[in-house]
């Protein structure tokens, strides 16, 4: 009777599962799906000679999991997107159909993506806390890493559409934010992000009216803006402790 019943959940959860697959299937459509896979196959074809082939299906499994978050946020707000492509050492990007009409709802498609990051980042974890495996805490920790410099407020990280929300000259910090990790890292594509940012400081002032907003629609952005941002760091504090 016992075996009876696992079997029985068991299929029920691959039932589950596979409607599930077939969901996102349709909501890419399926030559996307081709190119995303092929690009994704590449990617972690890439990765792997550097970091090996579990930790590269890992981590590429992170940028497809924070690419759909935007995914799932920008059809909810009725756009349409292209094939999700992985471009190995930048990571991985989607483009809409079409553009957001208000600076909320490109807030609200940028916020898509770190938002369900930080979730994988806490999964990783807790797999982490019932296996012991070193491997989700590395995955952890990475997720942590990828979605809170995805937060750093200037284009073309997501942070830069969050933030312009919160104040359009939220930017300069960001700005300056980059500069810290360039001059830290020395990195050249920081330094092409990092030049990149700096063309995006008088946007505001071309487009005024797309940029007004209510008091309510910025202190909405802000607090989950910021509660990304606490979550995230106070977890890559702590994972950074448990990895000593």
């Amino acid at each position: 009777m016992g075996w009876f019943r696992v079997i029985h959940v068991g299929r029920d959860v691959l039932r589950r599962a596979g409607l599930c697959l077939g969901g996102i299937i349709t909501m890419l459509e399926i030559d996307s799906v081709l190119s995303t896979t092929a690009s994704m196959l590449l990617s972690i074809a890439i990765y792997a000679v550097a970091f090996g082939w579990r930790f590269a299906i890992g981590f590429v499994i992170l940028l497809l999991i924070h690419e759909l978050g935007h995914v799932v946020a920008s059809r909810i707000m009725g756009i349409r997107t292209s094939a999700l492509l992985f471009i190995p050492f930048i990571g991985a990007v989607v483009r809409l159909a079409t553009p957001p009409q208000t600076l909320k709802s490109e807030a609200n498609i940028a916020l898509g993506g770190p938002a369900l990051g930080t979730l994988s980042a806490l999964v990783c974890l807790a797999v982490y806390f019932w296996t012991d495996g070193i491997l989700m805490l590395a995955l952890s920790y990475t997720a942590c890493l990828i979605n809170l410099f995805n937060l750093i407020p200037c284009a073309p990280f997501d942070g830069g559409r969050i933030g312009a929300v919160i104040s359009p000259y939220f930017w300069r910090m960001g700005s300056l934010v980059l500069l810290l990790v360039l001059l830290f890292t020395k990195n050249i594509i920081i330094l092409l992000v990092f030049l990149c940012s700096l063309t995006k400081w008088g946007q505001a002032n071309q487009d005024i009216e797309y940029y007004r907003l209510t008091i309510g629609q910025r202190l909405t952005v802000a607090w989950q803006y910021f509660g990304l941002l606490s979550v995230l760091g106070v977890c890559t504090l702590y994972l950074s402790q448990l990895m000593r």
